[in-house]
């Protein structure tokens, strides 16, 4: 799958820091999940085969803790790879 991951932090202000956590491929199918903070490292540090290096990702996750935001245009992930990091799928729109 050919798409873009879509990482947001929850502005609840209260608590742990929570993500929502998106991916999206090109013909419009969706995973989608909540994770928190240590989640959402071993996602992007070992569950997903993502094409960067660990400087690169440490830049991204720190940038995401600062900012909030953090995407992940043009990249190719396997559906066995989201589902199996516990993001769920969701049935297109009609």
């Amino acid at each position: 799958m050919h798409g873009t991951l879509d990482i947001r932090k929850n502005a609840s202000g209260a608590g742990a820091d929570i993500y929502q956590v998106r991916y999206e491929d090109l013909a419009g199918n969706s995973f989608a999940g909540s994770m928190n903070n240590e989640d959402l490292r071993e996602l992007l540090y070992h569950k997903l085969a993502l094409p960067l290096t660990d400087a690169e990702l440490e830049m991204d996750f720190d940038r995401l803790v600062r900012e909030g935001h953090l995407r992940f245009d043009e990249i190719q992930v396997k559906a066995s790879e989201l589902a199996g990091a516990g993001l769920r799928y969701l049935e297109p729109e009609a």
